[in-house]
Formats: C-alpha cells, structure tokens, sequence
C-alpha cells in the first residue's frame, strides 16, 4: 500500500470547500435575479404578429429563473452540509484527544 499514512480529515480545507460553494451558490442566486428582473414582456414587446413567441420567451425565462434559483438553493444546501461536517469533525477530534489524555 503506498501513499500517505495519515488518517483524517483535513477541516481546514473542507471549510475552505464549503466557502467556495457559498461564493458559487450566491453568484447563481444574482444571476436567477436578474433573469427575473429582465424578462421578456408578455408577448406585446415581440411585436403584433409575434405575441406567441413572446409568451414563449417570457415563459422560457421565468423557467430558467427558477432552475437558477433551484441551482443556487442545492449548492447553499451544500456549503451548509460541508460547515456542519466541519464543526463535527472538529468537536470529535476534541472529544477523541481528551479521552486520550485520560487513559
């Protein structure tokens, strides 16, 4: 078996990971805002021989704000998941070293 003999978790870095999914979750949310805030009229902005199109585009947007925002809640999820692993790890590894020292 080669590699390293280290047994662990390296909590440092998950917290890091968990940041960089909050960071990724919060640009995700920006984005499903402002598709929301700029959405295609309600078929009379594509013209008179359009209104269709326009409906469908509309709705098209409204669909891709809501997948955007779904992406941004998932990813939030995460990020809380990894800090709740984070605090664990750590409240473990202080329970495991202080039964050591009594033994």
């Amino acid at each position: 078996m080669g590699g390293s003999e280290m047994v662990g978790v390296r909590t440092g870095e998950l917290g890091a990971l968990g940041s960089d999914y909050r960071r990724s979750a919060d640009a995700v949310r920006d984005q499903a805002e402002r598709v929301a805030d700029h959405l295609f009229g309600d078929g009379a902005e594509a013209g008179r021989n359009y209104a269709q199109q326009g409906i469908a585009v509309h709705q098209g947007l409204e669909r891709i704000s809501a997948w955007l925002k779904n992406w941004s809640d998932a990813t939030t999820a995460t990020a809380d998941a990894l800090g709740a692993a984070v605090v664990t790890y750590a409240e473990t590894d202080s329970q495991r070293a202080a039964e050591t020292n009594k033994i």
